[in-house]
């Protein structure tokens, strides 16, 4: 199972192509976080980021596969509020969890941030994927696909 959280959508493209790749079912998280208004999200957003808090998820899957890929933006240099949520909402302790971030800045500055997420939850901890992407031209399917391949 493919899990992901995405505003703008750039990571959904990810979440889409790894699921392709995989043969895996895909699930949204979703938050309220988008019911905000762009100035509410901004502000709620960035205190999320900078306070390492979690946001609700309003979908929490159930009966999770043994092995899970989880898909988040960096925002402020973590992995954004719903994503945690349900890393420490979720029973992951049968679980192998796979983690794939995006982030549109120098994606070696917040490796090591990303990673720690994996190692405060009761899990298998997997692989992690980090992907930088552009604020303007959202990434194109067939490329994110090609990388994917190479890296799977």
């Amino acid at each position: 199972m493919i899990l992901y959280y995405s505003r703008e959508k750039k990571t959904k493209v990810f979440a889409t192509a790894l699921g392709e790749v995989l043969g895996r079912e895909v699930y949204e998280l979703e938050s309220d976080l988008n019911d905000k208004g762009s100035f509410g999200f901004m502000i709620k957003a960035l205190g999320l980021a900078f306070t390492g808090k979690s946001y609700p998820v309003t979908n929490m899957p159930q009966n999770l596969p043994e092995e899970i890929f989880l898909c988040s933006p960096i925002w402020g240099g973590q992995v954004v509020g719903p994503a945690k949520y349900f890393l420490e909402n979720a029973d992951l302790k049968n679980t192998t969890v796979n983690l794939l971030v995006t982030a549109s800045v120098p994606v070696e500055k917040y490796k090591n941030n990303a990673l720690e997420e994996l190692n405060k939850i009761p899990c298998t901890p997997g692989r992690a994927f980090i992907f930088a992407t552009s604020d303007k031209i959202p990434p194109e399917l067939d490329v994110i696909k090609e990388q994917l391949r190479e890296l799977l």
